[in-house]
């Protein structure tokens, strides 16, 4: 029998592969379900997913000292841009092990784990 890890990384990669079912826009809870994914893999302030265009939009806080009190400033952001050939797949390669990415995958799938598998195309704003 697995142990309880192992059956959370496996839900959120099936999370993962029902999310990225779609022709040109994924429901908007799944977008959601990306963006709050990827904030989290990157440690990000912000991410944007442009699904027709194929890349990912990034903006971290830029460090300004060692202080740990004053280690960002939200301010000063920095951009970065990851394109990818697939979603499922630049996904599926963010899912890492730790306690606070179980804990994480847990909420995600709590929150998203329960929407029905949708067919066809969503545009969504």
């Amino acid at each position: 029998m697995e142990n309880r890890e192992e059956i959370v990384f496996d839900q959120i990669k099936n999370l993962i592969t029902i999310s990225c079912k779609f022709d040109r826009f994924p429901a908007k809870e799944f977008s959601n379900f990306h963006k709050m994914f990827l904030k989290f893999f990157f440690n990000a302030i912000d991410i944007n997913i442009d699904y027709e265009d194929k890349l990912i939009s990034i903006w971290n806080s830029k460090p300004l000292t060692t202080n740990p009190v004053r280690l960002f400033d939200l301010n000063e952001a920095i951009a970065d841009k990851v394109s990818y050939s697939n979603l499922e797949e630049t996904l599926t390669g963010c899912v890492e092990e730790g306690k606070l990415q179980h804990s994480f995958y847990k909420k995600m799938l709590f929150e998203f784990g329960d929407y029905p598998q949708k067919d066809g195309d969503v545009l969504s704003a």
